[in-house]
């Protein structure tokens, strides 16, 4: 009884085997439902924080957290470069994803960064696809409200 009580109702190994294969295929629409319907399970009380700072950052370090934990692929988070730093890059075999994350913003606002910042600069040489995602979360709904991708 205990052994099918403490048993996950979710198997997250799937989710995770989900995630490294969106990653791998540049399934952006895949990638976007997923983290989606991640962050929709967690527990409000777990983001509300009271530093607007903090509230951001839940969000952007939860997800730096999965993509670590998948540690399939090279994740940066905070990267520095010659105009600022990215919130975080993931590099794959074929593929090159940029993320900027905005809380209670837009997805354009987000994308506009990562240009006017020139986070993708230093890939302008490599062979691999490269995907600048712009990320926003809700801070009522705890999860992604609006992403976009070039």
């Amino acid at each position: 009884i205990a052994s099918d009580y403490l048993k996950s109702k979710e198997n997250m190994g799937n989710w995770v085997i989900d995630v490294v294969e969106s990653l791998k295929h540049g399934d952006l629409e895949q990638l976007r439902k997923l983290f989606t319907s991640f962050l929709a399970s967690i527990p409000y009380s777990m983001r509300t924080k009271k530093d607007e700072a903090e509230k951001e950052r839940f969000f952007h370090y939860t997800l730096y957290l999965i993509f670590r934990l998948i540690s399939v692929y090279t994740v940066y988070t905070e990267k520095e470069q010659s105009q600022g730093r990215a919130d975080c890059i993931v590099e794959t075999d074929d593929y090159i994803y940029i993320f900027e994350f905005k809380r209670d913003g837009t997805a354009d606002e987000a994308l506009a960064q990562i240009e006017a910042k020139g986070y993708a600069r230093p890939y302008e040489a490599d062979p691999r696809t490269l995907y600048k995602i712009g990320v926003n979360f809700s801070s009522e709904t705890g999860t992604v409200e609006d992403w976009k991708t070039v």
